[in-house]
């Protein structure tokens, strides 16, 4: 079932993706066609995938830095410099 079920709302944020997936799994011939469903339920629940995909763009922002490359500026940086209205502050 998905998490924070009820803390907020009457579904939980990904009782969508719970329930494709529980119709494919019952209604499909072959279990494995339903594995993309299930990856997409998983990274709901947990965000493996945003996880890894963050950890490689800060990676590559500290292999640019290194290697003196121009790289964007962060939030942070656009709050301090002002660039950014200080009520949008994190």
């Amino acid at each position: 079932m998905a998490c924070r079920w009820g803390t907020e709302t009457s579904v939980g944020r990904c009782y969508k993706l719970w329930m494709n997936y529980s119709e494919c799994i019952t209604s499909a011939e072959v279990p494995t066609q339903c594995v993309t469903m299930r990856e997409d339920y998983f990274e709901c629940l947990h965000g493996n995938r945003q996880t890894t995909h963050v950890n490689e763009m800060q990676m590559e922002r500290k292999r640019r830095i290194a290697a003196g490359l121009p790289v964007p500026t962060t939030v942070e940086e656009d709050l301090a410099s002002g660039k950014l209205p200080a009520r949008l502050g994190l």
